[in-house]
């Protein structure tokens, strides 16, 4: 095949390709190939007889490419060498495809670009190509020149010339680089030690302009040690680019699509690479997702519809499992189990959800925790727990020392490390969780035992954080099975674009009504929700009177006259009785719903609290191929942290703020803060980094998430386009839109139910017998509840949180988060003489249950004096003072106040969790920071300042009779023996560096710095 054919199979343009390939043969390769000075050489100046003789095949003849150097302006003289008879590599075994000059500087191909490319590249960029734009002089430049003067155009970068010409045949500018990591230099000695910061090699720097886009489009590979290769390129580039302003962004898609972006574009179409280049993912986004991969070499590949029996070495201790949702690994793992008690080894099985584990064990064959004391043979032959309860002061007093050479399980390990290391249950006791943890493994690793985990989504985190906890050098033996859902086994996923899910209820409702068995899989449970399962289940028994309606979340499977009460143990026999299901996040994992022939479709409604991949578990839990209906919020709001998507940027905030909540603390009489551990166990912190950065870009792009996930599952997605009703795609074409007034009536009689639903609980509450101390801490301990004794619960620790009569109004208010508002609104105002101790016995308690460890996320949380202290500085209690001001955006105290807000915006982030836009006005600022205490601004009048209208605000104060709440507080914290009134308003002024505060009726507030490094 001659050069112009193989380039044009690429989809390169052939005046693109006559400017800038030759065909070489006999001497001439040797011409364009063998220049470099440093090149043995014979005394006459040739090219030394070893080297012609290395080369020799290129006499045979092949293509050249090499395009414009873009320091000179000249062709360039470096470029690539392709042999129609290539060498094999002494070393690697394998075909040498491309030749470089040897012993010269790695280049680049900016290709010559033709004027009808370099015209439609102009139009999509949207500038005018000027006739002074052409150089007469040097033709081959000028798209060059005119690139690096308009930092507006995006640049493409990808890897070798044939592809930077199929894209800018395609339209997009593009250079190509020789090999991924051919873009920047890594200064490094003669021994090969690094000695320097990499650095862009100069002619990218030359396109670096501040601003422009930069698109990195690297080939799609399915080899792990390859795209470890590749990402590890991707990042050093990325962050280089970012170095010098560039914004950056990678573009990926599936490589089944094909695996350069010449593949893609011939095999696909343009069209194709259009949509993956419009949906690239910021860098810092990116680097999130490639979090959710695995790399590690698989020892065992599979492909296979269900797990079979599988040949792991025997002497492995550390495997995991990745396979994907419905293929058998919870049979797997029972069949590990039967094999280790038989042998008499004891097996200890950890999990994340009280009702996963007990089913688990019941497959297994295993006592629950809370069976083991009925049970003698539970401490032999093992039991399952949550890892809740994996500590010494737990009700199984868990000692790690006690399973040498066991076998442990950690099914949906992923999930269950993220609980260890960030749900609410754990933090009390989450130092030793993460100790017992660790030593469990190093005690279970270190002998005979085994360590197996699974999980659909077994990613590099899991397994690093494992490794990291063994202490010791470990090889992991990992299974991959690759199965992908075949066109009978795929499912067709119909998801809805708006933003609520009113329009997916209602064809819910037109499917139940149609004779469809739906099951629901929805995201909360709480009344509050107008989504959760309780008040779908009044609606739909409103709808449907007749229908057997279960419903499946937490308080109904610990509720003893519920139906739903201890139906995980015969899940598949419940369910059959009943023609719609709704379940909350209480089942969305490691639950499989095997029926067949009875439910007719899923349907999820994602609100953005569940992370992506819970999302996806819970649609698979019928395991039934029908039809799927989803609709899942665009954005997310259960973000971790300060929210951000850089591991960096997480850790390093939380350390500043660990800092500064050290200093303030230092103030008080806490005791040994000098010897307090800060850094306990590193290795959890940076896994609880990893987790939380893939958890917020989850949440950033939330829909987006939920979709590529399925799709990488490939499964079919169908768009349900707001004309359209529940019909056939093909019927669906022709079908009229959908009335309003039709999703109008659905939503009022939703929040119809909700409200009555919601009033009646409320009031149920207010109503309920006030519990004795000893009677709730019985009741609390009580896992199985009756909803008279769930109520009795909630209404005793709102007695205690307030200290007021509770009524349906302030149960209303606490779940609107009544409580943090005023928490905030007391500290900051009369309650500032207690914070100090408020803070130092939340440390205290947290530093005894740690043994002298903190796990810095749960002790920043707890803190308040930062926040306190951050809204002292901006000024809020001088505006809250006055409230009745008139605050108009011009005045200079309340300029000052924003200007501070935004020189600190990211501390403000990480410290009180308030976004602060660059361009935010003081009004906006002074709103977000009032909204904290529940607070507001009204618009009051407008007036004319220097010839401008500008709009006056005054603040709203809540009505909510707060201060009798706050006199309780007051003679709560006023008992507490040796409170430390004074030291912290003492405290906070020496941490104003530039200017000292100065408060007067005529400048209240001016400007200070903020100091949170």
């Amino acid at each position: 095949m001659n050069y112009l054919q193989e380039w044009q199979q690429s989809c390169v343009d052939e005046q693109l390709i006559r400017l800038n390939v030759t065909s070489l043969t006999g001497a001439s390769p040797s011409e364009y190939l063998l220049y470099a000075e440093d090149l043995p050489r014979r005394n006459d100046g040739r090219v030394s007889n070893a080297i012609l003789q290395r080369y020799n095949h290129i006499e045979a003849g092949g293509w050249w490419c090499s395009g414009v150097d873009l320091l000179t302006g000249e062709a360039d003289l470096w470029g690539c060498f392709k042999p129609d008879v290539p060498r094999i590599h002494p070393e690697k075994g394998k075909l040498i495809k491309y030749e470089h000059p040897p012993q010269a500087p790695t280049g680049l191909f900016a290709l010559r670009v033709p004027l009808h490319l370099w015209e439609r590249i102009a139009e999509r960029a949207h500038i005018p190509i000027l006739p002074a734009s052409i150089d007469p002089e040097q033709p081959d430049f000028g798209f060059w020149q005119w690139l690096m003067k308009h930092p507006e155009v995006p640049l493409c970068i990808t890897e070798g010339a044939k592809k930077a010409g199929a894209l800018l045949s395609a339209g997009y500018a593009a250079i190509a680089l020789p090999g991924v990591h051919n873009g920047y230099r890594t200064p490094k000695d003669e021994t090969g030690k690094r000695i320097g910061n990499s650095y862009l090699i100069p002619p990218l720097k030359k396109l670096a302009n501040p601003k422009r886009e930069i698109y990195i489009a690297f080939d799609q590979d399915s080899k792990p040690t390859t795209i470890k290769a590749v990402n590890s390129a991707i990042k050093r580039l990325g962050y280089l680019f970012q170095k010098a302003n560039c914004a950056v962004k990678i573009i990926t898609w599936d490589n089944q699509l094909g695996k350069g972006v010449d593949d893609l574009i011939a095999q696909q179409g343009e069209e194709t690479f259009t949509q993956a280049y419009e949906t690239a993912l910021p860098f810092e986004i990116w680097k999130a997702r490639e979090l959710n991969q695995l790399t590690y070499s698989p020892n065992l590949v599979v492909n296979a519809r269900y797990l079979p029996q599988l040949a792991i070495n025997p002497e492995a201790q550390l495997i995991g499992i990745k396979s994907p949702k419905g293929t058998g690994k919870t049979e797997y793992l029972k069949s590990l189990v039967s094999q280790a008690l038989a042998q008499h080894q004891p097996v200890i099985v950890i999990g994340h959800r009280v009702r996963l584990v007990e089913e688990l064990c019941q497959r297994f064959g295993l006592p629950h925790i809370r069976e083991i004391r009925d049970n003698p043979l539970g401490q032999v032959l093992g039991y399952g727990l949550c890892i809740d309860s994996l500590h010494p002061q737990s009700q199984c007093q868990f000692n790690p020392e006690q399973w040498a050479d066991s076998l442990v399980i950690i099914d949906e390990v992923e999930q269950v490390l993220w609980h260890a290391l960030n749900s609410d249950t754990c933090r009390h006791q989450r130092v030793a969780i993460l100790k017992t943890l660790k030593s469990l493994l190093q005690t279970v690793l270190s002998s005979h035992g085994r360590v197996v985990v699974s999980d659909a989504d077994l990613s590099d985190v899991s397994l690093d954080y494992l490794i990291a906890l063994a202490g010791i050098p470990l090889d992991p033996f990992v299974v991959h099975n690759h199965w992908k859902a075949q066109d009978k086994d795929a499912w067709t996923v119909y998801h809805y674009p708006e933003n609520d899910p009113k329009r997916l209820v209602k064809h819910l409702v037109q499917h139940i009504r149609e004779g469809g068995k739906p099951f629901v899989c929805l995201s909360a449970q709480k009344l509050t929700s107008s989504w959760g399962t309780l008040n779908l289940e009044s609606y739909l028994n409103k709808q449907f009177p007749q229908a057997k309606i279960l419903r499946i979340d937490a308080e109904s499977l610990t509720d003893s006259s519920h139906p739903a009460y201890g139906c995980m143990g015969n899940l598949n026999e419940v369910l059959a009785k009943y023609d719609v299901v709704l379940a909350s996040p209480s089942i969305e994992t490691g639950v499989s719903i095997d029926l067949k022939g009875h439910f007719t479709s899923v349907w999820c409604i994602a609100q953005g609290v569940q992370t992506a991949t819970s999302v996806c578990q819970a649609l698979g839990r019928v395991r039934e191929n029908v039809p799927r209906y989803l609709w899942a919020a665009g954005y997310g709001f259960n973000k971790v942290g300060n929210g951000s998507t850089s591991i960096p940027a997480l850790l390093t905030s939380g350390h500043r703020l660990t800092e500064l909540n050290i200093r303030l603390l230092h103030q008080s009489d806490l005791e040994n803060l000098d010897d307090l551990d800060i850094g306990f166990q590193g290795e959890s912190l940076f896994c609880w980094a990893k987790m939380a950065v893939r958890v917020n870009v989850s949440m950033v792009h939330y829909r987006d998430s939920v979709l590529a996930h399925l799709q990488q599952e490939n499964h079919r997605l169908e768009l349900r386009l707001p004309n359209a009703s529940l019909k056939t795609v093909e019927e669906n074409q022709n079908s009229s839109p959908e009335s309003s007034s039709s999703s109008h009536q659905l939503s009022d009689a939703i929040k119809e139910v909700q409200a009555q639903n919601y009033q009646a609980e409320c009031q149920a509450i207010a109503l309920s017998p006030l519990l004795s101390d000893q009677h709730y801490q019985s009741l609390k301990k009580r896992l199985v509840k009756n909803s008279e004794e769930r109520r009795a619960i909630r209404k005793y620790e709102l007695q205690q949180r307030y200290g007021i009569p509770i009524t349906p109004e302030l149960i209303h208010l606490d779940d609107q988060g009544w409580y943090q508002k005023l928490r905030l609104h007391y500290f900051l105002t009369i309650g500032r003489p207690y914070l100090a101790d408020r803070d130092t016995q939340l440390a205290k308690k947290l530093i005894e249950q740690g043994h002298g460890s903190l796990f810095l996320p749960d002790f920043n949380g707890s803190q308040l004096g930062a926040i306190i202290g951050t809204m002292d500085i901006l000024g809020i209690p001088v505006l809250l003072a006055n409230p009745h001001r008139e605050l108009c955006p011009l005045d200079s105290d309340l300029v000052a106040l924003a200007k501070i807000a935004i020189q600190n915006r990211a501390d403000i982030k990480t410290v009180v969790g308030i976004g602060i836009a660059q361009n935010a006005s003081p009004i906006t600022i002074i709103r977000r920071f009032l909204d904290e205490i529940g607070f507001g601004l009204n618009p009051l009048k407008s007036k004319r300042v220097n010839k401008k209208s500008v709009r006056v605000y005054q603040m709203v104060c809540p009505q909510d009779q707060r201060e009798a709440v706050f006199e309780q507080w007051l003679i709560r914290d006023r008992a507490l023996p040796g409170s430390s009134e004074g030291w912290f308003d003492e405290y906070w002024l020496k941490l104003r560096l530039s200017e000292q505060k100065h408060r007067s009726k005529t400048a209240p507030y001016v400007q200070l710095s903020l100091d949170l490094s």
